[in-house]
């Protein structure tokens, strides 16, 4: 199995990339590393509703096609963003206490 980019797996990964990238050519400010460690949290939280989806199995009364994935993917990265916003599971604090030792 090859391995993808990142940013082909997850749109909003590039957006993560790029904030890495703008942390890296100036000196941030703590509003800064706490943005990139949510959108982080967020895309993590994003494959492990993903992938906790996978492990339903299909079937039902109604057939799900490809719109039904589509909704279903947008609503799975709009919910992971508004969790990570609102304190999440705890990881985007914890990478933002890691990370600021080292400005």
């Amino acid at each position: 199995m090859d391995i993808l980019p990142i940013n082909t797996l997850n749109p909003k990964a590039e957006s993560f990339v790029s904030s890495i990238d703008k942390l890296k050519d100036k000196k941030s400010d703590d509003e800064d590393l706490r943005e990139v460690c949510q959108q982080f949290e967020s895309i993590f939280l994003n494959y492990l509703l993903k992938s906790m989806r996978d492990t339903v199995p299909d079937g039902g009364m109604f057939k799900k096609g490809i719109a039904f994935d589509i909704v279903q993917s947008m609503h799975d990265s709009a919910l992971s963003e508004e969790i990570a916003k609102s304190g999440g599971i705890g990881l985007a604090e914890q990478l933002y206490t890691q990370l600021s030792k080292y400005e």
